[in-house]
């Protein structure tokens, strides 16, 4: 059955058209899923119409229930319906069978062929796991998972042990500076507690180098990659998350940065609490829910206000949102996650994509949205490669 987060995106999705909110794009969305739910009804041979009609119908009592529900706790009152409602509601079931769920696609493997090239390999790719690799000071390499429930190394008197998924750093003090790394590759996520207290969950395609334990007058790590910290606080030890000649300062808060190599710039969105940003000689506080935006080539840093935190801290949480974004957003999280080698023939077409998907879902699930968005693509599943057409 569809998940209650992917229930609540479609509602949210359904309000904005029925209030006239929806922007351009998620109204040829909504219309497009409710033409393409149409034309699976018509040429499937697997499910009676009663069996259609019948699913069809108590997802709609469900939506319905839930805006209803909705609409009387808000102060504005819509006298009318229009016509178009009851499309609107069917499109959402067409909605949750296309984003939540396979519960179309698991009975027939017929698709709309207009809109794709037909893949080269039926076999699907499973989503990313709970893993990565920690280097240790003296260069021993450690493969971790989730199934670990050990304790790995000594580091001095600072023991780490590896518990369901999140590595842990125990006790130590010492004059000498050790210093260990965290390492993910695509399809690759991981939490590590540090010494100090401080919680990292460091995302696909990343690393974080760290000392075992915090001497000084300052906490310093150095990441690459996209993570989320929850610093612990202590007034004495100001902590510094740095990417080559640009630096977070933090005092005692939660943040998210983003700092790919392979990407223009290094976001930083702040959450709680308050943090400095520098970028060469120039320098920004964060407010929460602003994102500062610093440039690779310059000492520039963009301010931008009321980010979608849902968006920015969805991939922490186990999800993908795409929320107005273009598709080159889309395929660099299939890529990070998935495992994968796109390449991209001709020029990528303008898309304004919004969508929420579980990051446990199979990479098929992602594509029959891309599909949706009349983007051509051809999957090679044995190659792992996805070629993106325009």
């Amino acid at each position: 059955m569809p998940s209650n987060e992917s229930l609540q995106y479609l509602i949210k999705l359904v309000k904005r058209y029925q209030l006239g909110k929806a922007n351009k794009a998620e109204k040829a969305l909504i219309e497009d899923c409710y033409q393409q739910m149409e034309f699976e009804k018509n040429i499937t041979d697997d499910l009676s119409k009663e069996s259609v009609k019948e699913i069809e119908y108590k997802l709609l009592q469900q939506i319905n229930l839930k805006i209803a529900e909705a609409e009387s706790t808000e102060t504005k009152i819509i006298a009318y319906r229009p016509n178009w409602y009851y499309r609107v509601s069917a499109a959402a079931a067409a909605l949750l069978l296309i984003f939540c769920g396979w519960y179309y696609y698991s009975q027939f493997n017929t698709i709309p062929k207009q809109t794709f090239v037909q893949n080269s390999s039926k076999t699907d790719i499973l989503p990313g796991k709970t893993k990565a690799t920690l280097t240790l000071d003296d260069g021993k390499k450690i493969v971790l998972d989730d199934a670990q429930n050990t304790i790995l190394a000594k580091q001095g008197t600072t023991i780490i042990d590896n518990i369901g998924g999140k590595l842990n750093y125990k006790g130590g003090n010492s004059d000498a500076i050790r210093f260990n790394t965290l390492t993910t590759q695509k399809g690759e996520q991981y939490a590590i507690t540090l010494n100090d207290g401080t919680e990292v969950f460091l995302d696909a395609s990343s690393s974080i180098r760290y000392p075992v334990v915090f001497i000084g007058s300052e906490r310093e790590v150095a990441i690459n990659g996209r993570a989320y910290f929850h610093v612990a606080s202590d007034k004495t030890k100001p902590f510094f998350v740095v990417k080559g000649d640009k630096k977070v300062r933090v005092y005692g808060t939660q943040f998210n940065v983003s700092a790919y190599d392979n990407e223009p710039s290094m976001k930083v969105t702040l959450i709680q609490g308050s943090v400095k940003v520098i970028n060469g000689n120039t320098e920004g506080m964060l407010l929460p829910s602003q994102q500062a935006v610093m440039s690779k080539n310059s000492s520039a840093i963009s301010i931008v206000d009321n980010v979608d935190l849902e968006q920015c801290v969805a991939w922490k949480n186990g999800v993908i949102a795409i929320h107005h974004a273009e598709v080159n957003e889309i395929l660099l999280e299939m890529e990070r996650w998935y495992d994968i080698d796109i390449e991209i023939v001709g020029k990528l077409p303008k898309r304004d994509l919004y969508f929420d998907v579980s990051r446990k879902a199979k990479l098929s699930e992602l594509l029959h949205i891309l599909e949706i968005y009349h983007i051509k693509y051809s999957l090679d599943a044995v190659k792992r490669k996805l070629i993106v057409n325009s």
